[in-house]
């Protein structure tokens, strides 16, 4: 889960430490629904140490419906790409986020919390400490986990790595905030 720092709301998760699959835990077909900010949000990165890292960058989550699906999609204003994704609720404002591998099968999870009614997004990589905790974890619940640098892969049974993410997810204490982003007016 960690990574060099993310720079707005679509390269944050981009760049955003993640937890890496070759399987589908999280269904890419639906979801939990969110309503986003409307004019999209401005986000600000930090580093392990907690400075900011950069000084803003605009980006849109931009929720797509479809037969009573929920897609999102993060669009960076700066460069126009856009990455699909699902939003799946951990516990509380919090939730795992999947996406797609473009080059292959499996998903990028990562962990973001959304507060105030979808107006503030955080985004989180995992703290140093939280490595053996996760290793435990994944292993209470039937999954592998192995920590890299860029990303942490995670493998086994499919609803094991479903569990360990889900639960993972839901104590944030184990995470630090890499991006805040707050809705633009």
């Amino acid at each position: 889960m960690k990574s060099p720092p993310s720079l707005a709301l679509l390269a944050a998760l981009a760049l955003t430490g993640c937890v890496s699959t070759q399987d589908e835990p999280f269904s890419l077909d639906d979801g939990d629904a969110l309503a986003p900010a409307a004019h999209g949000y401005l986000c600000v990165s930090y580093d392990a140490r907690g400075r900011r890292i950069d000084a803003g960058r605009r980006g849109r989550l931009v929720a797509l419906r479809r037969d009573k699906r929920t897609q999102y999609a993060f669009v960076d204003d700066a460069n126009a790409s856009v990455e699909p994704l699902t939003l799946h609720q951990a516990k509380g404002q919090v939730y795992v986020v999947a996406a797609a591998h473009s080059d292959g099968p499996g998903e990028d999870l990562f962990v973001a919390e959304f507060r105030n009614g979808a107006r503030d997004v955080r985004l989180y990589e995992d703290a140093d400490p939280s490595e053996a905790r996760a290793q435990a974890l994944a292993r209470e619940r039937g999954a592998s986990f192995a920590h890299s640098r860029f990303s942490d892969d995670l493998s086994g049974p499919v609803e094991a790595q479903r569990a360990f993410m889900i639960e993972l997810a839901s104590d944030l204490r184990g995470w630090r905030m890499s991006t805040d982003c707050r809705a633009l007016p």
